[in-house]
């Protein structure tokens, strides 16, 4: 069925060259780093493993190898990694730390035959002083038109192949800005995205706005925080009200095969399939997760699944195990199978 949606779409844009309406400019506050020309982050000088070739893609990324014996399955999407802050496509790969070489994400799933690319946001080329921004966070308007720039060139390389994204943290949001950024430029086509699955992401606050939100620190350690709000008391911010829209309207475009940002006649009909993955709270106002909370990761449309206050990362991962309730929700059994579940559905 979702082959045939994929030939529909393909056939009205052929015969009819039925285009969307498009969707109304936004008032974007930040200032995004749309120039990759001049990026930090978009090359692949330095890269301690073998860039990803995606014929037009200027930036870095990484291409998982199938193991022997594994073919890539045409007939599955190809999936995309959106990696978190402070951190790299290792978020979703086995840590060479841990004793049982637990597969993660990236393992399962080629060798499940997808087709796997991870983007690399490159924190290491954070530009603010080190005094301001000492673990190198990024914001979105870093890391976002390197999103965008990723999902169309993967997109234009493959004509004929379906999408599925994964997100974890930081890395939600990221995909979620990308999308609504490449839908406003107009021709974006929903119906080559298949899955969207979401992973402990700060769609209503984070934890660390009431510490670091300053508007007198312009470090992206700093404005991330604001970008994202107060995970205790949330309030929309400027940046998530774009995102999110009134009462949280846009949460998730497409889901119901037909709107996007408030402007119907978008999906040709699609339905995109959202799930989202996070740690339960461990009371109402007490949270395990160290940056979000139920409240903060769940969208209206999806399908948004808790985990148990028992489903960290085992693997000791990041720093010595540092956050390892919030990794739980991309490298715990649990999250795992959840996810490899929905982009297997």
């Amino acid at each position: 069925m979702k082959h045939l949606t994929l030939l529909s779409a393909v056939a009205c844009l052929a015969l009819c060259a039925c285009q969307p309406p498009p969707i109304p400019p936004m008032d974007e506050k930040l200032s995004y780093r749309d120039d990759l020309t001049v990026h930090p982050a978009c090359n692949v000088n330095g890269l301690t493993y073998t860039a990803a070739t995606i014929t037009g893609f200027t930036c870095a990324a990484k291409e998982y190898a199938f193991p022997q014996g594994v073919s890539e399955d045409t007939h599955k999407p190809i999936v995309l990694l959106f990696h978190g802050n402070s951190s790299s496509p290792a978020d979703f790969e086995t840590f060479s730390g841990d004793s049982a070489a637990t597969p993660m994400l990236s393992e399962r799933l080629v060798a499940a035959g997808f087709k796997t690319y991870a983007v690399d946001f490159r924190y290491l080329t954070v530009d603010d002083p080190s005094s301001s921004n000492p673990a190198k966070n990024f914001d979105h308007a870093w890391a976002t038109p390197i999103a965008e720039h990723f999902i169309e060139s993967v997109m234009k390389a493959n004509p004929s192949r379906k999408v599925s994204m994964v997100g974890f943290s930081l890395g939600t949001t990221i995909i979620r800005d990308a999308l609504r950024r490449l839908a406003v430029k107009g021709g974006f086509d929903w119906s080559r995205v298949q899955d969207l699955v979401l992973t402990a992401g700060a769609n209503h606050g984070v934890s660390s706005y009431r510490q670091l939100c300053d508007p007198n620190n312009t470090s992206m350690r700093n404005t991330v925080a604001c970008q994202l709000g107060d995970r205790t008391a949330y309030t929309p911010t400027e940046f998530l009200s774009l995102v999110n829209g009134e009462a949280d309207a846009w949460d998730t475009p497409c889901a119901d095969g037909e709107h996007a940002f408030g402007v119907g006649s978008q999906c040709y009909g699609h339905k995109v399939q959202y799930t989202t993955i996070v740690m339960k709270d461990v009371s109402q106002g007490t949270y395990q997760d160290e940056f979000v909370s139920e409240a903060s990761a769940q969208l209206g449309g999806a399908d948004n699944q808790k985990l148990e206050l028992t489903d960290n990362d085992a693997t000791n991962y990041f720093y010595n195990g540092l956050f390892k309730n919030h990794f739980g929700s991309i490298r715990s059994e649990h999250a795992l199978q959840i996810a490899v579940d929905a982009l297997s559905n």
